[in-house]
């Protein structure tokens, strides 16, 4: 069995953590069976109000005992939400986007092992300062928002600076090969979120899953005009999606779109009642080319980490001094 310093850190069998996407990418069930299975599911807070949180905290409790987490997007935090979390003592929170010093603080406070997700270097710096337990080295790989840069190159930067820390790899990986390079580089496991979305326990649409097992190669792009049509903005980072008909009328027309907004917004929640993958914001990365199947979240957990030890072993035997 793979044991890297993040199993250690944050109490888990395998190195593999379920992203701590949006609320209406994850929920208990999902969390849950990644958890029970010996990695670390993440529920996301992003648009999720406290009450919801909390119900969907103790229903993770029921269904294991197994470490879990939360995430917050901090330029996003509801402060609300955040508390109940802390009053819960969850075991795990995890961070993206803005400076994570005073949540660190307080999680810390709690009892709770803290991951930063970074996309710069000076952002890296900046969470060991604050003394963050695990990083997250995020590439442009990544599905929704993601930074600029590529994984291959940004990972050993990140691992550099961590000063021993973990740091888990993200964007693009799906399976035990990508654990297995991740490893390779100096990750200390990996932080998967679009596999995740291709399970039965995952509560986007049926038709959104289809659409993530018929993307091939190249089927996404990154653009501004998700943020655009959801009304915010987020400094640094574009959206990562499968390509649809909704993209390739207006990614790199976000100029134009802006002055069609009601209009677009409109047909987007048409979309989204019928479940029309061509006009659905389907957030994913570029592991999507990679997936081809509907598994169960836990069997994933299992069969990433058994191929990435198989693989780390074969190469291994094919090495000589």
């Amino acid at each position: 069995m793979l044991r890297t310093p993040a199993c250690e850190t944050l109490g888990i069998a395998h190195p593999i953590v379920q992203a701590g996407m949006a609320r209406e990418y994850t929920n208990a069930e999902l969390v849950a069976a990644v958890s029970a299975a010996g990695g670390l599911g993440i529920l996301g807070c992003l648009g999720r109000p406290a009450d919801e949180t909390v119900a969907a905290i103790r229903r993770i409790r029921s269904l294991t005992d197994r470490p879990f987490g939360v995430n917050f997007v901090l330029l996003r935090r509801n402060r609300e939400t955040f508390a109940a979390c802390l009053a819960e003592r969850v075991p795990v929170f995890s961070f993206f986007r803005g400076d994570p010093e005073e949540a660190v603080t307080r999680a810390h406070a709690a009892g709770a092992v803290t991951i930063h997700q970074v996309t710069t270097v000076a952002e890296a710096e900046r969470a060991v300062a604050v003394g963050v337990d695990v990083l997250v080295a995020q590439g442009c790989e990544a599905g929704g928002h993601m930074g600029p840069l590529p994984l291959l190159s940004f990972l050993p930067a990140v691992v550099g600076v961590a000063g021993g820390r973990p740091v888990l790899a993200a964007g693009g990986i799906s399976d035990g090969r990508g654990l297995a390079a991740a490893l390779c580089l100096g990750a200390a496991g990996v932080l998967m979120g679009t596999r995740f979305l291709a399970t039965p326990e995952s509560p986007i649409s049926p038709a959104y899953k289809r659409a993530i097992l018929a993307a091939g190669p190249g089927a996404t792009v990154a653009s501004g005009l998700f943020d655009l049509l959801w009304g915010f903005e987020w400094p640094g980072v574009r959206v990562r999606a499968i390509r649809n008909a909704l993209t390739d009328r207006w990614a790199g027309r976000e100029d134009e779109l802006a002055d069609h907004l009601e209009e677009v917004r409109a047909e987007c929640e048409r979309a989204d009642r019928k479940d029309d993958p061509e006009g659905m914001a389907l957030l994913a990365g570029e592991s999507v080319g990679r997936i081809d199947a509907i598994q169960p979240a836990g069997a994933i957990v299992r069969s990433v980490a058994a191929e990435a030890e198989r693989v780390l072993r074969e190469w291994g035997a094919r090495v000589s001094a």
